[in-house]
Parts: structure tokens; C-alpha cells; sequence
């Protein structure tokens, strides 16, 4: 009885969520008047060398204000090869098909307006980041 109890409880709170979450492709969608989805794409061209196999690029975020960064939370995803979206920072140990083992790895910082990007691609066979780079930022102010 307890189980059913428990299992109902978090059905309807599961239920509760996705009502209540709202989720649109390339644009902001504000799932209430304190958070905001941003999503933005960093095409090849878009990122600077650091060294090799380390790029960068800086994206503009004008809703970060001060009060952002004073009391709320900034929350950065990538979107991987499989097509899902993981929290920053990333890191994984891939082979290729030369059977040479290398990393991605990806994260972020933010300033006011601004969020950095950060990534490493080791693959000695294709040193160079992706064609298109999906990115999602979440803000949550106070």
C-alpha cells in the first residue's frame, strides 16, 4: 500500500513538470518570469584557436545582467554526437578508427551579458571543431 502511495506521489509530480515545462526550438521560452532558454549555434568559422586542438568563442547573453550573476544561476548545455543535451563542463575519451584514443571536452564560463566557450577535440584525424556547435544557456534570476 505504501508503494502505491509513493509511486502515485511521484507520478503526479512528474505529471506537474511536464505540464508545466515548455520547450521551442530557437528562441527564448520563458517557463516563468525568472527563467529563460536560450539556444544558439557555433558554426565553424565562429571559433578562435587557443592551441592546437582548443578553440574558443565568446556568445552574447544580454539577459546575464549583474542581478544574474549576484543572486541567479547561469546554466550552460552542449548538444553531443548523439544528439543529446549534457551540462557543462563535458568531458569524454573517444577512439577513432585508427584506434588512437583522444578527448572532447567542453565548458563554459559567464560574465556580465556573455558566456565563454570552451572547447578541446584531440582527434588527431580531424582537428577541427564541428560544423555546427549547439549550445543551450538557462538563466534563472532571483
Amino acid at each position: 500500500m505504501k508503494k502505491q502511495k509513493l509511486f502515485l506521489l511521484l507520478t503526479s509530480i512528474s505529471l506537474l513538470f511536464l505540464i508545466n515545462s515548455c520547450e521551442v526550438d530557437n528562441c527564448t521560452c520563458p517557463t516563468n518570469n525568472r527563467m529563460y532558454s536560450y539556444f544558439y549555434k557555433i558554426y565553424k568559422n565562429d571559433w578562435t584557436d587557443v592551441e592546437p586542438f582548443h578553440w574558443y568563442s565568446r556568445i552574447n547573453v544580454p539577459r546575464i545582467t549583474m542581478a544574474t550573476i549576484d543572486e541567479g544561476a547561469v546554466m550552460v548545455y552542449y548538444k553531443n554526437s548523439v544528439n543529446t543535451w549534457v551540462s557543462l563542463p563535458y568531458s569524454t575519451t573517444l577512439v577513432n578508427e585508427a584506434g588512437t584514443i583522444y578527448n572532447e571536452e567542453v565548458w563554459s564560463g559567464f560574465a556580465l551579458g556573455t558566456v565563454d566557450i570552451d572547447y578541446v577535440y584531440s582527434n588527431p584525424l580531424d582537428a577541427t571543431p564541428p560544423d555546427i556547435f549547439e549550445i543551450k544557456v538557462v538563466i534563472i534570476n532571483r
